[in-house]
């Protein structure tokens, strides 16, 4: 009996000897149209890196809580021999083959959101990590650039943001959540974002995407079709902490403009004309013939300033800036906030119906305005 029931256990065994599987070892023609993007990520993700943050632990916390502090979560400074607690994470981008990284400000600060961390660590995909110098951090749009010193850094380039339009494709890159660097893919969903739909920063100029953007991704790039650094993205809108398809990017050309500034100076000059607007509704721009363009009324001439100076007065309707019309205020002020100082714009508007333009030179907007 028990021989009979070894041999039923064995049949299904028998049974399946000399099957085999086989699998088709073809390579995906790539080549296709929407295939692949395996070709183009290759080429810009080796200038993705991940950022770590870290504080000094100080020798008396070290003495008090000797025993209960996790040695492996702490950090040992080869350099000082001081030891660092790991406060942060988050992603950024290689821009320079002398080793300048863009990131956000809210990655390398500390909790009290005014110091800079005090060992920001960059890691590369091929494992190599380097400490970085924080050149410069601006609150006005939450851009961070940091400085590694490195031989043969891959470098990512930069897309011209102004010729985005919604529904281009476009991924995101980062170190979500610790878990490695990761691809997210999805579209353009709105350009110019801010305000409601912003974060709260005093310059807001977004590109919103569905791509995925999770807590590690901030700093990191949006690039587009062609591999080519769209935006970093930098705050999400959930009421579940991870990603529900509103993800928001800074845009390239006020990534250059900040950038550039905190690589050469450590601090961003902003322009300013000394005025305060408000949104005209359609309808009172339909009455002037505007159009489809978006106007703003002064509210608000700030005397001594350059506004007040060329002429401008409260009730004005701003029509366009160097003859290019704008959506909005905040478009408008962003505008104005791009320029330098002693820069001259010409300001189209309308008063009492009538078209006229005032020659405005730009002053330097002070870091309490």
């Amino acid at each position: 009996m028990l021989r009979h029931l070894t041999a039923l256990v064995l049949l299904p065994a028998m049974a399946l000897a000399g099957v085999t599987f086989e699998s088709d070892v073809r390579p995906i023609n790539r080549a296709a149209p929407g295939a692949s993007y395996a070709d183009m990520l290759a080429r810009i993700m080796p200038a993705v890196v991940s950022i770590r943050t870290a504080e000094v632990i100080p020798q008396a916390v070290l003495d008090r809580y000797r025993g209960r502090i996790d040695k492996d979560k702490v950090l040992k400074d080869e350099k000082t021999g001081e030891t660092l607690m790991p406060t942060g994470l988050g992603s950024g981008t290689i821009i320079h083959p002398e080793g300048y990284v863009i990131t956000n400000r809210h990655v390398v600060m500390k909790s009290d959101r005014i110091t800079v961390s005090d060992t920001v660590i960059v890691q590369l995909q091929d494992r190599r990590e380097f400490r970085a110098r924080v050149l410069g951090v601006d609150a006005g749009s939450d851009i961070a650039v940091l400085k590694i010193e490195g031989r043969n850094l891959p470098v990512a380039k930069f897309a011209d943001s102004e010729k985005a339009r919604v529904g281009d494709v476009v991924f995101a890159i980062g170190n979500p959540l610790d878990a490695g660097i990761t691809v997210t893919s999805g579209i353009v969903s709105a350009l110019g974002r801010s305000g409601k739909q912003g974060m709260g920063m005093a310059f807001e100029d977004f590109i919103q995407t569905d791509a995925a953007i999770n807590p590690g991704n901030s700093g990191g790039p949006l690039i587009d079709f062609e591999g080519r650094l769209l935006g970093m993205n930098t705050a999400i809108k959930s009421g579940t902490g991870g990603s529900i398809g509103l993800g928001y990017s800074i845009p390239s050309n006020l990534i250059i403009s900040v950038a550039t500034d905190l690589a050469n100076g450590g601090k961003v000059v902003r322009g300013l004309i000394g005025v305060q607007g408000e949104d005209l509704s359609l309808a009172e721009a339909t009455k002037l013939n505007l159009g489809k363009n978006g106007a703003v009324r002064v509210s608000l001439i700030s005397d001594g300033l350059p506004a007040a100076k060329a002429g401008l007065k409260v009730g004005d309707i701003i029509v366009a800036l160097d003859g290019k019309p704008f959506e909005n205020w905040n478009e408008l002020r962003l505008a104005i906030s791009r320029h330098k100082p002693g820069e001259v714009l010409m300001v189209n508007f309308i008063r009492e119906g009538r078209g006229s333009l005032a020659r405005v030179t730009v002053a330097e907007r002070a870091l309490d305005r």
